[in-house]
């Protein structure tokens, strides 16, 4: 559905903080809520959710929920024939560096095993201009590396309007 007074809707970062709550299974999740001041005000309350973002509009204030993931996640690269798999350790390598591995122990890289796993917090993320992570090729959800320094009014600025238009489009 579509909303139109959220159509142009200027958002300008107040603050942001980290949230920490109990899913309903009782673990712990991770949150990033980002305040904005709007220039129109409601015309109600409203409250749009599209996975995995939230926005709660009321006033002239609006606030948007991302969901901060603590996985192992994988970075795959697009020039897959530049590197070999290593199946023993679920890893590719470039193949300039890959003489030193046995021919048994490697294999030509496809799509779908040229990545490097990474650990830590990430932030899903709508297009693909940053390194994007996901959990394996097909995924259709991709994640940023979430670091707490990073999260600036620019960013906020940035990820508020991408936001809002992916939850209205």
């Amino acid at each position: 559905m579509r909303y139109d007074y959220l159509v142009d809707l200027g958002l300008y970062y107040q603050s942001h903080e980290e949230h920490t709550y109990l899913d309903l299974n009782g673990d712990p999740k991770k949150e990033l809520l980002i305040a904005y001041e709007t220039n129109r005000t409601a015309p109600g309350k409203t409250v749009l959710f599209k996975e995995p973002f939230f926005l709660f509009y009321q006033g002239n204030r609006a606030r948007i929920r991302l969901p901060i993931v603590e996985a192992e996640l994988k970075h795959f690269f697009d020039n897959y024939k530049d590197y070999y798999y290593l199946p023993d350790e679920d890893m590719c390598v470039l193949k300039s560096v890959a003489h030193a591995v046995s021919p048994d122990h490697r294999e030509n890289a496809k799509k779908e095993t040229c990545y490097i796993r990474y650990s830590g917090f990430f932030i899903p993320l709508l297009h693909a201009d940053l390194p994007s992570f996901r959990q394996d090729y097909k995924s259709r959800m991709l994640f940023e590396q979430y670091h707490p320094e990073e999260v600036t009014p620019d960013f906020c600025d940035r990820i508020g309007a991408t936001i809002l238009h992916y939850l209205n489009a």
